[in-house]
């Protein structure tokens, strides 16, 4: 599809349907600042489109591919983000408040990105699902706002935390080796079961508050003040 032609199908939207953009190619596109507001994206390959500033709140992103696409500044509230390919993605100030996710993230760059209440966990209770997760090895955190989030089961390894706001944040049965918390917020943050070995934690508010940090596996290895 053109540009042209996406930025027609957006503009005449069925009346109680979505616009359906499912499996389109996007590819070699700039479509920063375009309005897609509950669109239907599924399986759609935008694979290093530049997307900045983009309006995806409430869209179905499930099974899209994303790796390298420029999403900074993005909206991305309440969007279902399911099975994606966010590879090397840019997010850096990227909205994706209460955002149901899972993805693959590694090397992405989410500094300052607000991530509050969002719904990262795997599904457990269906096993195919359960198997998937979300994967942030490598990625870029740094000044994010992760408050509330449920991030159980995520693989955060060698992850930039640094100043991060992690306030209620569930990091249960996480992968968190050699990530860096510098500076990061971690008041009530749950750890239970969480892999730590290796990861800093220099400077952290809320130590006394977190629950399971003691039985976390790796405590030994992991660097505190």
């Amino acid at each position: 599809m053109t540009r042209t032609q996406i930025l027609e199908a957006l503009a005449n939207p069925p009346a109680t349907q979505r616009v359906d953009l499912r499996d389109k190619d996007f590819r070699g596109l700039d479509l920063s600042g375009v309005d897609f507001k509950r669109a239907d994206l599924f399986g759609t390959h935008m694979h290093g489109v530049k997307l900045r500033g983009a309006n995806f709140e409430g869209c179905n992103l499930d099974l899209t591919i994303l790796r390298g696409a420029d999403l900074d500044g993005a909206n991305l509230k309440n969007a279902s983000i399911f099975g994606v390919v966010l590879v090397d993605a840019k997010l850096k100030g990227a909205d994706l408040s209460n955002a149901r996710l899972i993805a693959d993230l590694q090397r992405a760059n989410l500094e300052g990105a607000k991530l509050v209440h969002g719904k990262f966990a795997a599904d457990m209770k269906n096993q195919p699902m359960g198997k998937l997760h979300v994967s942030m090895v490598n990625a870029n955190l740094k000044g994010a706002d992760l408050t509330g989030t449920d991030l159980s089961g995520c693989v955060l390894k060698f992850a930039n935390l640094g100043g991060a706001n992690l306030t209620g944040t569930n990091l249960s049965t996480c992968d968190l080796r050699g990530a860096d918390f510098t500076n990061a917020v971690l008041t009530r943050a749950k750890f239970d079961r969480t892999l730590i070995g290796g990861a800093v934690f220099t400077g952290i508010t809320g130590k006394d508050s977190i629950t399971g940090l003691e039985q976390a596996q790796g405590r030994e290895d992991a660097r505190f003040d």
